[in-house]
């Protein structure tokens, strides 16, 4: 099956008037008047095929993984060099094709001037990027989905960053365009969606931690995208704390909460492992910068262990590759990226029937 989809710059309307505040976090520039529209953004992709399938499709969850992510995935080392900051990502396509990554991280400005989501850590001092709107960050993921269809999901961590989302309608706003940019590069069938998971549960919480997740033959070849907000923020996209209907990414939550599926739990542990047992999806982190220049290879190895026993779905590292610094870099023990998630999978589970390389192209 080939696919074909495109976006452009036509999106849901001009800004409202509070569009009108200081200029963009790196450009300096003025804001764009209130009748602007977006820059334009035109794309075109095409899909290899249908995901292959793999063995244990119909039985595999997606809570059943465990992989390997990237902190700041896009980063590039600034000049001069800052040691809290001393790591270069590669592009993300490179990351998928060679290191076995399956989870990024991006830190998303809002561009007053473009009227977009710019990708970048600190502006001025630390802006060094491999993909300079989130629009590009999210073309380079889609190509190289469209291209290997037979991947697990790859999940992007999306973390706002300033005054990402002002109270009132400027803020609300806001989020509609990343709901908007997002589909505008993967449409909703390439999307793993608050509103599929829940399905006819009562709350998205409620689905997670009785129905389950999906199962991969479900998502395989999908994309699914997670909030590391504020609490206020959080509540505010969630529709006012109601839930996630018709949204597009699964926001941080507490365990009560309507919408709970995904926890950012960044020191693993006994609140980690008891989040993955519930039935919720983990992120957590090991071997990170700078504290992995002074640790050993010991230590470095005893924090990793401890963080995959927990179960977490996604270690996010700053170090997905050996470097000549450091005593250890991440790769997942026993995957071919991925692997079976030690608390969570069934007995039966392998990492072959996680994601299979020689099934990643039909």
């Amino acid at each position: 099956m080939t696919v074909l989809a495109a976006g452009c710059g036509d999106d849901d309307g001009s800004p409202p008037d509070a569009a009108m505040a200081d200029g963009g976090p790196s450009d300096g520039g003025p804001p764009a008047p209130v009748d602007a529209q977006p820059d334009p953004f035109d794309a075109s992709f095409m899909r290899a095929g249908d995901p292959p399938a793999h063995s244990q499709d119909d039985t595999l969850r997606l809570n059943h993984i465990q992989m390997e992510g990237t902190h700041n995935s896009y980063h590039r080392e600034p000049d001069p060099v800052i040691p809290d900051w001393d790591y270069d990502n590669e592009p993300l396509d490179e990351q998928l094709e060679s290191q076995g990554v399956r989870a990024f991280e991006l830190d998303t400005y809002w561009d007053e001037r473009r009227l977009r989501w710019e990708v970048l850590h600190i502006p001025t001092i630390d802006e060094e990027t491999t993909c300079d709107l989130l629009l590009d960050c999210l073309s380079t993921i889609r190509a190289w989905s469209d291209a290997h269809p037979g991947h697990h999901p790859i999940f992007v961590q999306i973390e706002p960053k300033g005054n990402a989302f002002p109270e009132g309608a400027e803020g609300d706003w806001r989020f509609d365009q990343l709901d908007a940019e997002i589909r505008m590069v993967f449409d909703d069938e390439l999307l793993v969606l608050p509103d599929e998971v829940q399905g006819r549960a009562a709350t998205l919480r409620e689905a997670v931690t009785t129905t389950g997740w999906p199962t991969l033959g479900e998502v395989r070849g999908k994309t699914l995208f997670f909030f590391n907000c504020s609490r206020d923020h959080c509540v505010r996209y969630a529709n006012e704390g109601a839930g996630l209907a018709g949204r597009v990414i699964f926001a941080d939550a507490r365990a009560d909460d309507p919408w709970a599926a995904f926890r950012i739990i960044n020191g693993g542990g006994s609140s980690a492992r008891e989040a993955v047992e519930a039935g919720f999806i983990v992120r957590s982190r090991a071997v990170s910068m700078p504290n992995a220049l002074e640790q050993s290879e010991g230590e470095l190895q005893s924090e990793l262990d401890s963080v995959l026993a927990t179960g977490a779905h996604i270690i996010s590292t700053d170090v997905p590759e050996p470097r000549d610094d450091v005593a250890l870099h991440v790769a997942m023990p026993g995957g071919s990226p991925s692997r079976c998630n030690p608390v969570s999978a069934p007995a039966e589970c392998t990492a072959a029937a996680v994601e299979d390389p020689a099934l990643l192209v039909p």
